[in-house]
């Protein structure tokens, strides 16, 4: 059975590369204060752009906490789902204690 989860994460893996690099934005964002259950909800409702600029921005937060400069698609794409199915389970949490949970092991 397909989840509303996992068709949202099929369609961010198909926009993500190549919306990257197009998006620029004027509103400010301060990621310490989202929690997974807004995230969730603003990745559901964001046009692919916005969302494909939220992930980078979370993979280069990480990057910069561990020091990795490989930009690797396919391990952001696995990345990208194991978040979404974290956040989906804990929603309170904060976005970015939930990137770091999931992305640095």
């Amino acid at each position: 059975m397909i989840t509303r989860t996992s068709l949202l994460l099929c369609a961010l893996m198909l926009t993500l590369p190549a919306q990257a690099a197009k998006h620029s934005r004027t509103e400010n964002v301060d990621f310490s204060r989202i929690t997974c259950g807004e995230f969730i909800e603003e990745i559901v409702t964001a046009d692919e752009d916005a969302t494909a600029s939220v992930l980078l921005w979370i993979d280069g937060y990480l990057s910069g906490i561990s020091g990795d400069t490989l930009l690797d698609w396919k391990s952001l794409e696995n990345y990208t789902g194991r978040l979404v199915e974290h956040c989906a389970s804990h929603k309170k949490a904060k976005l970015l204690d939930a990137a770091r949970k999931v992305g640095i092991q």
